[in-house]
């Protein structure tokens, strides 16, 4: 492989389901295909800070790992989220009342609380993980995203320290605070680009995998939104997945983990999302060296995904 060709990868958000950029990684790894560049936003900035830091698939597992079992992440309330939705298959005129009843307090917290997570416990996992560097002290060019809460704008950073930038991507609205930084409130950098690939091209990469890992979407029939929240979070969804493929079609391989239908707090899937990972990496191997060779032998359009998606 010609070592003029810098591949970036820009990993995507959507909580434990960017477990799969670890399996991603570990397949490019495996494969001796180099990455030049990582971009991330929301927990793909997290895995992206941590293998930039440390570019070594053994040590990235074993932090991921060790930190999913810690008493500090186990005391987090990330679950109390999901298990509010748990019942949503069950049926039954109890079940289904049990689930109304749950969903209204959940609301009802929600509603009355800016966040479920303190600042303090949010960045103490994520001190955990990634460590206290500038950007510029990464073994391998990487930027993150973030979106200005109070301006609306989404922010790339690749300079200056690193953990403030990891902390304002990652941070998801209602569950964790916004991140005061540089005169900034940032929030979960998915909300202004689900997969970096534009910053991935503006940090040198010539070639962008982008790996998504949004929510499965697909048909709702109205009559199945009950309310007007309902409707507003549908209405939410179609937004979010229409920003995500207007994004996706400017990279050379969109790689796509079937992780869409786990929530996005199911920690405890670490193993399957990183099993789907590095199956949905696998499957865009060969496209990938196709896109390679077309890049090497002078094809060298600036952007433009080659051959779907590979899942």
């Amino acid at each position: 492989m010609a070592n003029e060709t810098k591949i970036g990868l820009a990993l995507g958000g959507g909580g434990a389901r960017g477990l799969a950029h670890v399996g991603v990684l570990s397949v490019l790894a495996r494969e001796g295909i180099p990455v030049s560049v990582i971009t991330g936003a929301s927990f793909g900035s997290i895995i992206g800070a941590m293998y930039a830091c440390n570019p070594d698939i053994h040590h990235l597992l074993k932090e991921v790992e060790r930190a999913l079992r810690s008493d500090r992440f186990q005391k987090a309330k990330v679950n109390f989220v999901r298990h509010e939705f748990e019942e949503e298959r069950r049926v039954g005129l109890i079940s289904s009342f049990k689930k109304f009843l749950k969903r209204q307090m959940f609301y009802s917290v929600a509603f009355r609380m800016r966040q479920l997570v303190s600042e303090g416990e949010f960045t103490q996992i994520i001190d955990d993980l990634v460590p206290d560097i500038a950007f510029e002290d990464t073994r391998i060019p990487f930027a993150c995203v973030a979106t200005d809460i109070s301006h609306g704008a989404e922010m790339v950073f690749d300079e200056g320290p690193l953990r403030p930038a990891v902390y304002g991507s990652s941070a998801i609205p209602g569950v964790f605070p916004p991140i005061p930084y540089r005169g900034r409130h940032l929030v979960d950098g998915g909300w202004s680009n689900r997969v970096p690939i534009r910053p991935a091209r503006a940090l040198g990469a010539d070639l962008v995998i982008a790996v998504d890992i949004s929510e499965a979407f697909q048909d709702e029939p109205v009559e199945h939104l009950k309310n007007g929240l309902e409707l507003l979070i549908r209405a939410n969804q179609v937004t979010g997945r229409l920003l995500c493929d207007s994004q996706l079609v400017e990279a050379d391989v969109v790689v796509r983990p079937k992780v869409g239908h786990l929530h996005w707090a199911a920690f405890d899937q670490a193993a399957v999302c990183i099993r789907e990972g590095a199956r949905a990496m696998e499957a865009g191997l060969e496209p990938l060296r196709e896109r390679l060779d077309q890049w090497q032998k002078g094809d060298r359009r600036p952007f433009g995904r080659r051959g779907g998606d590979y899942r």
